[in-house]
C-alpha cells in the first residue's frame, strides 16, 4: 500500500506535540519523593461534536487519530486532514484542544458517536447492548485467518512491549498498548494513565505510519475488555493480547467476529481463548 501523507500536527504556542515527561515529581507525607503519572484533561472536538478524557499528555495527534478511528468516528486515517493542537488554560478552567480537521465533518455519524462514545462504558451497562452481535453491527470484517501468529512468539511479542514500557517503570501508575506486525515488528507502542488512550495512541500511530491495521496484533498491559477489544475490532485488528483476563462479553465479540483473544500472556505462559485458526505452531521471532 502506498503510504499516506503524514497528518499535519501543529500547536498554537509551539513545536509539535512530541512526548513530554509523563510524570511529575511529589514530596510525601514522610518527606520522600515519588514520580507520579501526569492525568490531565483534553478535549477532542471534529466538526461541530466534542468529547473530554483524561489522559497523560503527550502524542495527543496520536490519541485524537486514534480515539476517532477506535471509536468508528471515521473510517480510515486518510479522513483526517489535520490536528491543531491548543494549549488550554487551567486558571481559566479551559482543557488543552486538539481539534481535528476532517475531509467529510458533516456527516451524521460523527455528531452521534461523539456524543455517545463516554456513556458507552461498563458502568452503564453498554446502553441496553448487552448482545455481542448487536455490538458488531455495521463493522468491517476481519480478514480470516490473517495474521498467522506463531504459538512461540506470544511470550516474544509481551517480552518486547514490556522492556519498553519506561513510564511504568518510572511510577507504575500507568497502561501500555502495542501493535506489531506477524513478523513480530514493532510499528506501535504507547502508554497512558487511561488503557482506552494507550490503545488509541497505539492505533493513532500505527495509522499515521500507513500500517495495515488489518494485518495486526494488539498487545494489552491489563485486562482485555470488551471496549478495548470492540476498538481493535473497528480498526480491523484480528489478533487481540492481553497481560490478565479478558471479560465474557470480549470473548463472545471474539468469537462472533472470528478475532483471535490470547489472555494471561506472563513470561513463557499464555492461555488462548479463541484462536479462529490464526495461532501455529511453527516458529515465530525472537530477539
Amino acid at each position: 500500500m502506498d503510504v499516506p501523507d503524514p497528518i499535519r500536527s501543529t500547536t498554537a504556542t509551539g513545536p509539535t506535540d512530541t512526548a513530554s515527561a509523563g510524570f511529575v515529581e511529589r514530596t510525601l507525607d514522610d518527606g520522600s519523593g515519588d514520580r507520579l503519572v501526569r492525568e490531565e484533561p483534553l478535549s477532542i472536538r471534529a466538526g461541530h461534536a466534542e468529547v473530554l478524557t483524561m489522559r497523560t499528555p503527550g502524542r495527543d495527534t496520536d490519541l485524537a487519530v486514534g480515539f476517532l478511528l477506535g471509536e468508528g468516528v471515521i473510517d480510515h486515517v486518510d479522513d483526517v486532514l489535520d490536528v491543531r493542537l491548543v494549549p488550554g488554560d487551567h486558571q481559566a478552567l479551559r482543557a488543552d484542544l486538539a481539534q481535528v480537521a476532517l475531509r467529510r465533518p458533516d456527516r451524521a455519524r460523527i455528531q452521534g458517536r461523539l456524543t455517545r462514545t463516554h456513556e458507552v462504558r461498563p458502568s452503564c451497562g453498554i446502553c441496553g447492548l448487552a448482545d455481542a452481535d448487536a455490538l458488531l453491527e455495521d463493522l468491517p470484517p476481519l480478514l480470516p485467518g490473517t495474521p498467522q501468529l506463531a504459538r512461540d512468539a506470544i511470550a516474544t511479542l509481551a517480552r518486547r512491549m514490556a522492556e519498553r514500557q519506561e513510564l511504568f517503570d518510572a511510577t507504575g501508575g500507568c497502561h501500555a498498548a502495542a501493535l506489531f506486525g506477524a513478523d513480530g515488528e514493532l510499528w506501535s507502542i504507547a502508554e497512558d494513565v487511561g488503557r482506552h488512550n494507550a490503545l488509541d495512541k497505539a492505533i493513532g500511530a500505527a495509522a499515521r505510519a500507513g500500517r495495515e491495521l488489518a494485518h495486526g496484533v494488539a498487545m494489552l498491559s491489563g485486562r482485555a475488555g470488551y471496549d478495548l477489544v470492540l476498538k481493535c475490532m473497528r480498526v480491523r485488528i484480528g489478533v487481540v493480547m492481553s497481560v490478565s483476563a479478558p471479560s465474557a462479553l470480549a470473548f463472545d465479540l471474539c468469537r462472533a467476529a472470528g478475532a483471535t483473544l490470547i489472555g494471561f500472556v506472563r513470561g513463557e505462559r499464555a492461555k488462548i481463548y479463541w484462536s479462529a485458526g490464526r495461532v501455529t505452531s511453527a516458529e515465530g521471532p525472537h530477539p
